[in-house]
């Protein structure tokens, strides 16, 4: 490989990873403020907070591999023990990073929420929040606007397994929409037995 190919590729990786670094995190800024107005940014299943850690991760893994290559590449003219001083710091807050992405996929491994659309009612798609998280399984009732979920703060249902003992895939799926005169239900699980209601809007 050639001195021009090199310093080509180089170029490329840290535009390609300077790109990446900032898209997620316009993406995790995007989700949080839609999140403090109420409302979730929703992404095929993947919810905010799902989004937020994504993001995050993608941020992390990018910024390592600037650190390292913009370490590499400041100092691919200079003496011996500068290259080894500057590469060796690089390389130690790459692998500091790294922990801390760690610890991110962990914190976001303990609790998560999916999205699912059930239907259509008066032109607007009803969906259920599913929720996860070491307190148990839940779940909400909503609209979906775009790329939206408004939670029905008028909606009613039991939470679903609240001592962290319910079965995901017993407990959801199989959702089946109910449209009366004046309202809108939701049931679900296995059996039915997990029902939602709301007032039709």
């Amino acid at each position: 490989m050639t001195a021009t190919t090199r310093t080509t590729a180089t170029r490329v990786v840290l535009s390609t990873a300077t790109a990446l670094c900032v898209a997620s995190v316009c993406t995790a800024v995007l989700a949080r403020r839609v999140a403090t107005e109420g409302r979730a940014f929703v992404l095929g299943p993947l919810g905010g907070q799902t989004l937020i850690v994504l993001a995050v991760l993608v941020a992390g893994v990018a910024l390592v591999v600037l650190v390292l290559g913009v370490a590499w590449w400041l100092t691919r003219r200079s003496g011996f023990w500068p290259q080894i001083l500057v590469r060796s710091a690089a390389s130690l807050l790459a692998v500091v990073i790294g922990l801390g992405l760690c610890v991110v996929a962990w914190l976001g491994a303990l609790g998560s929420v999916r999205y699912v659309d059930v239907g259509t009612v008066d032109g607007r798609t009803v969906m259920v929040a599913e929720y996860r998280s070491l307190a148990g399984l839940g779940a909400s009732l909503g609209y979906r606007d775009g790329w939206l979920f408004t939670p029905d703060p008028a909606a009613s249902g039991p939470a679903i397994g609240d001592d962290g003992a319910g079965d995901p895939q017993a407990e959801f799926g199989m959702y089946r929409l109910e449209v009366a005169a004046d309202q809108v239900t939701v049931r679900f699980g296995d059996d039915g037995q997990n029902v939602l209601t709301a007032p039709r809007p």
